[in-house]
């Protein structure tokens, strides 16, 4: 998938260069449209032919399938390492091979919720050790993703499975990004076997 999504971090360059640590979300229109799948391997890019440090943060609480690729999913959460007094987050393990680190945002252990201003100084920790945090997101429409602050970040993509999502279940996506205050920086077609619809490029 590295020769696909090349495009995505040629395109996300800009910010990369001007900011000091870049956080994006990755998040699906609904469940099951390999937002998790899309997030993993373009954090992976990043970390071994973009030679960035990364970090790809699951905050999927209900469904933490990227923790889980990597081992992960047992680890304390970045929020845990925050409340434990804990001035970094060296102790987290690099991906061996890679510039890329994956954790969880709340641990199995952690609290239910996380306060907003706890969520704030977390991406502000993160982007001061990280050149690219990637956030893999549970569905828009699910309440919790709201709660992760999209207003607090450097944009959102979203993930749309292609022939299969409808026109206006993207359209309500998009909206909904915008209504939590995130600014949706383009899309993934994920699984695409043929053309990349006129409908999308009009509604991004």
């Amino acid at each position: 998938m590295a020769t696909p999504l090349a495009p995505l971090l040629a395109s996300i360059r800009p910010l990369l260069d001007s900011n000091n640590g870049t956080v994006l979300q990755i998040v699906s229109a609904t469940a099951g449209e390999g937002a998790s799948t899309i997030a993993r391997e373009f954090a992976m890019l990043a970390a071994t032919s973009g030679h960035r440090r990364t970090l790809l943060i699951d905050a999927d609480r209900r469904q933490p399938q990227s923790a889980r690729a990597f081992g992960r999913e047992s680890a304390p959460g970045l929020v845990e390492f925050l409340w434990s007094g804990a001035n970094d987050f060296d102790s987290l393990q690099q991906v061996p091979g890679t510039l890329l680190t994956v954790a969880r945002l709340i641990g199995e252990r952690g609290p239910a919720a996380i306060d907003s201003d706890t969520l704030r100084e977390a991406y502000r920790r993160v982007r001061e050790q990280f050149e690219l945090v990637i956030i893999d997101c549970p569905p828009v429409g699910d309440q919790a993703y709201s709660r992760l602050l999209p207003e607090a970040t450097d944009g959102v993509i979203l993930v749309v499975q292609a022939e299969k999502t409808r026109p206006a279940v993207i359209a309500r996506a998009k909206d909904l990004v915008q209504q939590a205050g995130g600014q949706v920086l383009g899309a993934v077609l994920n699984r695409r076997t043929n053309y990349i619809p006129d409908f999308l490029y009009k509604l991004l």
